[in-house]
């Protein structure tokens, strides 16, 4: 099943020269018709606009929030924020059908090695353009119009073999055929779309390595690099589940036959939980299950803190510095807790408890 490949080099960015990705012996990846459809709508096209006139599509992401995307770290590795332009559910060259925006700031994984199970990170929006066709939530919600719904997996673990599907805007693609011969409808002849059409595929994830790898074979490409795997469920079981985040090739036992995601699970599900946010309207439960924390307070709910306060800080004018993500709930982070409190008109004592818990997890 796995014999005949097609590896695949796509230029990227200088600090980033080439990047692999396996193609079957049959490519089975279709353009997405409509990618205002869920969840499309909430996969985006992540742009270089660093030369003027020249935008380089580069990579591929997904929305967790109205100002916040999961993508690869190796996508913004050496990036400035300013340059990389955001757009969702792009289709070719067409007006984005949800807007687009520029990054306020860049957040790569801690440990960050390009490929391996820290090659994750986030990007901080200008502009909450979540709002405007939602985004991938991290319980399972069903926005208006969407049957099925979306999560991110929090078990820990799937089983394997399974099917999984990726998603994203490949550096290959549009072309007038695909290996094998199949013909691609989104080609335009005379018309350069490369890397700014969504494409699918569904196929297998193999396995999960003891380091935190997802291996499938799905089809893929250099700028599909940030793209979301997910497995399709009912809705009463999760619905659409993330479970991994698209970085490259395989390099491990199937290593020329298949690809590789960082999965979600560990320190991994903990930083995407400390960029996720609830849908407008939404209740959080009780603390939104956070405990309450204060100055001396240590461990991942500080850490989470400071992510949403980093947020918070990086879009607003006259905000605090933005904070060291350490564990470690000292003077600085006390500070920035009393200034966010004050911001939203809540009792200003340095508590991170119920009432700035559910602020900090719902849209600002």
């Amino acid at each position: 099943m796995y014999d005949t490949y097609q590896e695949l080099t796509f230029p990227t960015q200088e600090f980033d020269p080439a990047q692999f990705e396996v193609i079957g012996p049959v490519d089975t990846r279709s353009c997405v018709p409509d990618t205002r459809a869920f969840p499309f709508r909430f996969i985006c096209n992540l742009e270089d606009v660093s030369v003027p006139g020249s935008p380089f599509p580069m990579c591929s992401g997904t929305l967790i929030g109205p100002r916040t995307v999961l993508t690869a770290g190796h996508c913004l590795e050496g990036m400035a924020a300013a340059t990389l332009r955001v757009i969702p559910g792009r289709k070719a060259h067409q007006p984005p059908p949800f807007g687009d925006t520029r990054a306020a700031a860049l957040v790569i994984a801690p440990g960050f090695i390009s490929t391996g199970p820290t090659d994750y990170g986030v990007i901080i929006l200008r502009d909450p353009i979540g709002t405007r066709g939602g985004w991938w939530t991290f319980d399972n919600f069903r926005w208006p119009g969407d049957t099925v719904g979306a999560s991110v997996l929090q078990a820990g673990n799937i089983p394997t073999p399974t099917e999984v599907r990726i998603a994203g805007y490949p550096g290959d693609l549009p072309a007038a055929s695909h290996l094998g011969g199949r013909r691609d409808p989104c080609f335009v002849p005379g018309v350069d779309l490369t890397a700014t059409v969504q494409y699918i595929d569904i196929n297998q994830a193999l396995r999960i390595s003891s380091s935190g790898i997802l291996e499938y074979v799905n089809d893929t490409a250099g700028g599909m690099s940030g793209s979301p795997v997910w497995r399709e469920l009912p809705a009463n079981l999760g619905g659409r589940t993330l479970v991994a985040v698209h970085v490259s090739g395989d390099t491990d036992e199937f290593s020329d036959k298949a690809n590789r995601g960082v999965f979600i699970r560990g320190p991994v599900l903990e930083f995407v939980r400390a960029h996720a946010f609830y849908p407008p309207g939404a209740t959080p439960p009780g603390s939104a299950g956070r405990p309450t924390i204060r100055f001396g307070s240590k461990g991942a709910a500080v850490r989470e803190l400071q992510y949403r306060l980093n947020i918070w800080i990086v879009i607003t004018p006259g905000a605090p510095a933005p904070l060291k993500v350490d564990g470690d709930f000292g003077s600085k982070t006390l500070a920035a807790a009393r200034a966010f409190q004050k911001a939203f008109g809540l009792l200003v004592d340095g508590i991170v408890g119920p009432q700035s818990w559910n602020r900090l997890v719902t849209p600002f």
